[in-house]
């Protein structure tokens, strides 16, 4: 089984490269949405409420204010991550057990923050620059140029490079990228003894 982590800062691409392997007929598996899933959950909303009860709005959760109370103080992102974190990890492990699939990529947007390369055979890097990036987040529902920047300090991956088995600038045309993206993994089939065709 090979372990593939996919990474980088939020708008390089992640959740682009990710469906790509997705309709490749890849196991795939989003950290990203496994958190909006969690946010939702009783158990959760609960320990939140504890320890964040002003982003509650008559028992209803602000994600929104959520992430600008947590991105703009490095103390309550950690305390909202020890809520969070454990329980990602926790369903990451169980779909890669019932999913043991020879090829599984995984999209994870700290894996160098949290120092944890070590847990993947290889690692792909969404790369975009900082105008292409804008032009991305900005648009997105309660996204502000304060929460971005504060978002993007928290976010070391582009700077990671060296520690990425492979890299793709996102910045030009989505076919130029999925031709990277394909590329990547034909590399990886043939280093594994694979034919490049769909392995799964």
């Amino acid at each position: 089984m090979i372990l593939i982590g996919l990474t980088g800062i939020i708008g390089s691409g992640k959740t682009f490269a990710l469906n790509f392997y997705k309709k490749k007929g890849y196991s795939i598996f989003s950290a990203d949405e496994e958190v909006k899933k969690i946010l939702k959950t009783s158990i959760v909303k609960k320990k939140i409420n504890k320890s964040f009860p002003e982003v509650f709005d008559r028992n209803k959760l602000n994600k929104n204010k959520l992430a600008q109370i947590v991105f703009s103080n490095k103390n309550k992102l950690k305390k909202i991550e020890n809520i969070i974190h454990p329980i990602v990890n926790k369903k990451k492990n169980l779909f890669i057990k019932k999913n043991r699939k020879k090829i599984i990529i995984l999209e994870i947007p700290i894996i160098f923050e949290k120092k944890s390369a070590k847990n993947y055979d290889y690692i792909i890097l969404m790369q975009i620059n900082k105008k292409k990036q804008f032009e991305r987040v900005i648009k997105r529902k309660n996204m502000t140029l304060k929460l971005l920047n504060d978002i993007n300090l928290n976010q070391i991956s582009s700077k990671q490079k060296k520690y990425a088995d492979f890299i793709v600038n996102n910045n030009n045309s989505k076919q130029e990228t999925k031709k990277k993206l394909q590329s990547i993994l034909n590399e990886i089939l043939v280093k594994n003894n694979f034919t490049t065709g769909r392995v799964k």
